[in-house]
């Protein structure tokens, strides 16, 4: 299953670019804004929820240490083994809004060199 999923990422990937070489700046400088929007929209709440569980895991089992948001990726082997796949199944779904927004940065950036005719 999550080797289709990288599958079908990259076929997606690959399919956004063979449309960015042919799409107009105006049509870049939309798609690439709303691929970021589209990207904070739900990157935003499933970062929330993944610190949430965290936190909960780590201070129910009386392992949270002090300012462990600074570096919360550091504290995953503290959580229990029947606890972590919910926790990191949030955390690679907030990641991937994080690649969402970049790429949407991407796309308006070039719809913008393209704007300027360079």
């Amino acid at each position: 299953m999550f080797e289709t999923l990288i599958g079908a990422l990259v076929v997606a990937v690959f399919c956004l670019l063979a449309w960015a070489v042919t799409a107009t700046a105006e049509a870049l400088l939309f798609g690439g804004l709303g691929l970021a929007a589209l990207g904070f929209a739900y990157g935003i709440p499933t970062a929330l929820v993944y610190h949430w569980l965290l936190h909960r895991s780590l201070s129910r089992h009386g392992r949270l240490p002090r300012r462990w948001w600074v570096s919360p990726t550091a504290h995953h082997d503290l959580v229990p083994p029947a606890e972590r796949g919910s926790i990191l199944l949030w955390a690679g779904i907030g990641g991937s809004g994080f690649v969402v927004v970049v790429l949407g940065i991407v796309l308006t950036s070039l719809g913008l060199w393209r704007a300027r005719g360079l």
